[in-house]
């Protein structure tokens, strides 16, 4: 345990929800992919399939015939992606740690904590599991409230670092 998890209070429970930065991006991402596969089939009666056309002209009829199903398709994937990554919840208390609705981790199966990444990335890796194989990454990017997770998080798992 470090020196300034020993100064400050614990806590017993922690909740981390989504940080929307990394929603965000793929919510523009989608926006984006959707107007331009709108735009490909507003536009696709300016390009018809010339048999002995050339390579350019074959591939604006595919693009905009293609991308008109295709683009949209993939934006709302992304768009579902983004829904998901904002409901998700990470739940950490005097039992375990998991999101919301999985199953938890208990500390006991907790074999090491790597923080070599911390101060540059912010970035904990929690291995478990029978001898360490399975990996839990807490990212403070994609998670809100990251610090008393840390705090906690060490206070529940011997340090190891650079594994």
């Amino acid at each position: 345990m470090s020196e300034q998890t020993a100064s400050q209070d614990v806590p017993k429970r922690v909740e981390c929800p989504a940080a929307k930065d990394p929603a965000v991006r793929l919510f523009i991402l989608a926006a984006m992919l959707i107007g331009f596969g709108i735009w490909c089939f507003l536009d696709r009666g300016n390009y018809q399939w010339k048999p002995d056309g050339s390579i350019n002209e074959k591939l604006g009829y595919i693009l905009n015939h293609g991308g008109a199903i295709a683009l949209p398709v993939v934006g709302l994937v992304l768009l579902a992606w983004g829904v998901l990554f904002l409901r998700r919840r990470l739940v950490a208390d005097q039992d375990g740690i998991g999101y919301a609705g999985r199953e938890k981790i208990p500390w006991d199966s907790v074999t090491s904590l790597d923080s070599s990444k911390l101060q540059d990335k912010g970035i904990l890796y929690l291995r478990y599991g029978e001898g360490g194989r399975r990996r839990l990454v807490l990212d403070e990017w994609k998670l809100k409230n990251f610090r008393a997770l840390v705090r906690l998080v060490e206070s529940k798992v011997p340090r190891v670092e650079g594994q």
